[in-house]
């Protein structure tokens, strides 16, 4: 009887393992088709300025493009990291303002995230 069993256990593991497999599979075929629409010319230019992709519509808010500039910001930080030491000697003149602008931002974010 135990060995009954373990035969059905057996096969039954072996058919979840290759279910499992065909759902890996079918997931792995969908996400290299997303990465390969993504990585056409114009997927690119979508990923930078998304007005240009036509699936929103409309015009969106300058608070929206802030939040996309902030995240391009974290995904590629040496960009950020590049702009600041340009931008370095006109801030050292107006350094309050920078500061004025950093807080007012922060601000912003804690406001929209409690809102969330």
């Amino acid at each position: 009887m135990s060995r009954r069993n373990t035969a059905r256990d057996r096969a039954l593991r072996i058919e979840l393992l290759r279910a499992r497999a065909a759902i890996e599979r079918q997931s792995v075929a969908h996400n290299v088709q997303e990465l390969g629409q993504s990585l056409t010319p114009r997927g690119l230019l979508e990923t930078f300025i998304p007005r240009l992709g036509g699936g929103g519509g409309g015009r969106k808010p300058p608070s929206d493009l802030l939040l996309q500039a902030f995240s391009f910001s974290r995904r590629y930080p040496m960009l950020l990291s590049m702009g600041t030491a340009l931008l370095s000697k006109a801030a050292r003149r107006k350094l309050r303002w920078w500061k004025l602008a950093a807080g007012a931002v922060l601000a912003w974010q804690a406001s929209r995230s409690l809102r969330k």
